[in-house]
């Protein structure tokens, strides 16, 4: 499983790479969902780290598809160091996310948070662990 190319992989086999998700994010979403146009959304990025898949994009996308009775979805597989982004933080974010509550999609589900509070908790933790750690 590697490149541009989609395959269908199980929920229950991926790892978030977000301790939260967008509410407005997620309501786009589910809307699509409501007009039967989730075929039109992109396959979710994922990535092995640690012998497990990580979703690194999609993380709205793959709880809509749990929240809509989906078991499997479209994702597109890439190696960790040709991802846009920081490797480092996307291997902190795996690791911390025991930790934190959130090993499964379904973890998720409490920890969807509105757009002022995800630009808060969620990404200025990501930009004050880069400055940290980079």
């Amino acid at each position: 499983m590697s490149g541009m190319r989609s395959h269908m992989v199980p929920l229950a086999e991926l790892r978030p790479n977000n301790w939260y998700v967008n509410r407005a994010k997620l309501d786009s979403i589910l809307d699509a969902w409501v007009n039967n146009e989730q075929k039109n959304l992109p396959p979710v990025l994922i990535t092995r780290i640690d012998g497990e898949l990580s979703i690194i994009d999609g993380h709205s996308r793959a709880l809509a598809a749990l929240l809509n009775g989906v078991e499997k979805i479209a994702a597109q597989f890439e190696e960790l160091p040709v991802i846009e982004g920081s490797t480092d933080l996307y291997i902190h974010i795996h690791r911390e996310g025991p930790d934190r509550g959130v090993e499964r999609i379904s973890d998720l589900v409490s920890r969807v948070i509105e757009p002022d509070e995800y630009e808060r908790l969620w990404i200025g933790y990501c930009r004050n662990w880069l400055e940290k750690h980079e």
